[in-house]
């Protein structure tokens, strides 16, 4: 789902790009309102990969209708700290939809300038400076960079931003966190950083580390989320000995490196941008390799364009390769139309994720939607 690439949610002025209202100044404070509305047919595959329908279970096509609200404070506090507040909600309908609030992004923290941003709450770890360069779809996201396997915006999370000579820096700690992603795997704590800087011909670099330990399994069900990619390193069968020797090498943490590049500003003109991640979980065979590669071009008459590539290597498979492309045409500030559509490039999941897996994100299927949505 779209966000501002190499720009988390941290700032205030972000809030902008979402045609915000202020709805209350004065005396150093204010509070805006802001959010979004639209409605996608979507195919079976689209609808089992976006947000909002995660309790389909027939295989039909769907008509989904979400509303994106949030509002976000900044007050005075001296004459270099602002206290800051911001948070997102979805709430999606339709006939397969989740029907409830689905808290998206929510923090409070102290923006001290030139001292940098410090916020507590749910939001992205600082790895996203390097994952986010290329999450600039409507909805369809390749989503083959392991970050996201943890999830998009993640809660229990401290985050500290600085942007001095140039130079961007980001670092996060992440507190408990269960059933992450909608899974079984609980997160005990994590850590990440990422640099990233932009050359005066346009070209930005980021690099950046992430680190999760995940938490003592105390009833297997953590264990059963991994055993299928164990069975199938490890080449264990379903007796009673193998299935116990899977369980024993659940992983304890795990550790993403990546690094990206990027030309130009998304939404102006030419925007390409590039990434690549080496994922380490200890107990695994095999490191995960993930790339990433997308072109946007924005006309100024309101038309826009995105093609991208997306591949998940493990063990010398493409576990995970989708070709992403979407265009999109914008009436005015306020209102816009898309069309987006993702296909597998013979791909092999099924060496790595087990049919429970495949199935709940779609990888085996070929995605498509077309949308309107309004902007206040």
């Amino acid at each position: 789902m779209k966000k501002i690439p190499l720009a988390a949610a941290l700032s205030i002025a972000l809030i902008s790009q979402a045609q915000s209202a202020t709805v209350y100044e004065k005396d150093g404070t204010n509070l805006d309102l802001f959010g979004r509305i639209n409605a996608m047919y979507l195919s079976d595959g689209a609808a089992r990969h976006v947000k909002g329908i995660q309790n389909k279970q027939n295989d039909d096509n769907t008509l989904q209708s979400t509303v994106y609200f949030g509002i976000a404070g900044r007050s005075q506090l001296s004459d270099n700290v602002y206290a800051i507040g911001y948070s997102e909600w979805i709430m999606p309908s339709g006939a397969n939809g989740t029907d409830k609030f689905i808290t998206r992004a929510q923090y409070v923290g102290f923006d001290a300038q030139q001292y940098g941003t410090l916020t507590f709450g749910r939001g992205d770890n600082a790895f996203y400076t390097v994952a986010g360069v290329t999450d600039v779809y409507q909805e369809l996201d390749s989503r083959v960079n392991d970050h996201y396997a943890f999830g998009d915006y993640q809660p229990g999370l401290i985050m500290y931003s600085l942007s001095a000579m140039g130079w961007d820096f980001r670092m996060s700690y992440q507190t408990a966190y269960d059933d992450v992603n909608g899974s079984n795997v609980n997160i005990h704590n994590g850590a990440a950083f990422a640099f990233a800087t932009r050359l005066a011909n346009g070209i930005g670099i980021a690099y950046g580390l992430s680190y999760y330990y995940l938490q003592p399994d105390k009833n297997d069900m953590m264990a059963k989320e991994f055993s299928p990619q164990i069975k199938k390193m490890y080449h264990l069968g379903d007796s009673q000995d193998d299935l116990n020797t899977a369980y024993s090498l659940r992983p304890t943490y795990k550790i993403d490196k990546g690094l990206s590049i990027t030309y130009g500003n998304f939404g102006e003109g030419l925007y390409a941008a590039l990434n690549g991640t080496v994922t380490k979980y200890n107990k695994y065979t095999n490191r995960l390799y993930s790339y990433e590669a997308v072109v946007n071009y924005a006309f100024d008459n309101g038309f826009s364009t995105t093609l991208g590539y997306g591949m998940k290597r493990f063990d010398g498979a493409n576990i995970r390769s989708d070709i992403t492309c979407g265009v999109y045409y914008s009436f005015n500030p306020n209102f816009k139309v898309f069309a987006e559509a993702s296909f597998d490039v013979s791909s092999k999941p099924e060496r790595f994720y087990s049919e429970a897996q495949i199935k709940r994100m779609a990888m085996d299927k070929n995605k498509g939607l077309i949308g309107a949505e309004y902007s206040f």
